[in-house]
């Protein structure tokens, strides 16, 4: 049975986010993880589809990111995914939560997304599979 082949995710976040990040994306992906900034601008080139970090990656570099790969000419149309887990952690004020989506949206990430609402709303299952579905479909378009 050919199965087609599995997308290759860059994922961009601290390395303590890395137990949550593999909880979130499972198996369904070929993941690259990146801590730096610098990482991540040289795994680019590595047959990247979808690129997504954390909103803590590299202390807060997580638009610079997302501006290198906007600004490039070879990367520029990868589907990008800003994600924020508001939850346990973390208290964020309405207002941050809305000046981080803005600048994703304003830099044009694929999608800004807060874990925690997401969960909040659909419940822990069906969130995961709304953002891995997300994923495939956004990298299927470009």
């Amino acid at each position: 049975m050919n199965h087609p082949p599995r997308k290759k995710l860059l994922i961009a976040v601290r390395e303590e986010d890395m137990p949550l990040a593999r909880a979130v994306l499972g198996f369904d992906f070929d993941v690259v993880c990146c801590h730096t900034i610098e990482a991540a601008k040289r795994m680019l080139g590595e047959g990247i589809d979808v690129v997504v970090s954390g909103v803590h990656f590299d202390s807060g570099a997580v638009f610079e990111l997302l501006q290198h790969v906007r600004s490039s000419s070879m990367h520029g149309k990868l589907p990008f995914f800003v994600l924020l887990d508001s939850g346990h952690r973390y208290s964020y004020s309405p207002a941050i939560i809305h000046g981080l989506k803005t600048a994703a949206k304003a830099l044009k990430a694929t999608e800004f997304i807060d874990l925690a609402a997401l969960v909040e709303q659909f419940g822990r299952k069906e969130a995961v599979e709304i953002l891995r579905r997300g994923i495939r479909d956004a990298s299927v378009q470009q």
